[in-house]
């Protein structure tokens, strides 16, 4: 083989790989962003997309499918100073794929602390009787307050629910 026949391989075998890095294929349910430059350029949606592969690359993979956050354990104190033991579920969903990706950094970490203090001010403000009675209020001014603060960063909370609350040893 000559250097022209080598250099003609190289050539198009450079081309083809350059070819199939331009074509990126998004699977239903999430949102890709794409980042020229490292700057946010426009948002791929599921199914087949065209990037140019020398300046533009896939920034953030977004799920936009509903999730489901685990909130830990934790001890909270009543109004009334009695130590309760509770943990929630989170459903989230991302709505504004763009601010998911830019607004915040670890989004379900940062979810995951908000819930934790919210928790701890709702469940803080009432007495051990009103907590133990009322976890459908409780779970109700949770969510209002959550989703205010998370609409920014581009998410809607769907529901969230105290999924274990246990009171003193002693009662």
């Amino acid at each position: 083989m000559s250097e022209f026949g080598i250099i003609a391989v190289i050539g198009a075998v450079v081309a083809l790989a350059f070819l199939f890095s331009a074509f990126k294929f998004v699977p239903q349910g999430y949102s890709w962003t794409v980042e020229r430059f490292g700057r946010y350029k426009r948002t791929l949606q599921p199914g087949m997309a065209v990037l140019n592969p020398l300046c533009d690359r896939v920034g953030r993979k977004m799920n936009m499918m509903e999730t489901v956050l685990d909130v830990p354990q934790q001890e909270v104190i009543t109004k009334d100073n009695a130590m309760v033991s509770c943990d929630a579920i989170v459903f989230i969903q991302v709505i504004d794929p763009v601010a998911a990706a830019y607004e915040v950094n670890n989004l379900h970490h940062a979810i995951q602390n908000l819930s934790l203090t919210n928790i701890r001010t709702v469940v803080g403000s009432m007495d051990l009787d009103q907590v133990l009675s009322n976890r459908d209020d409780i779970n109700a001014r949770l969510l209002s307050v959550i989703d205010a603060a998370t609409n920014p960063w581009g998410v809607k909370v769907t529901r969230i629910a105290l999924a274990d609350l246990s009171p003193p040893a002693d009662i």
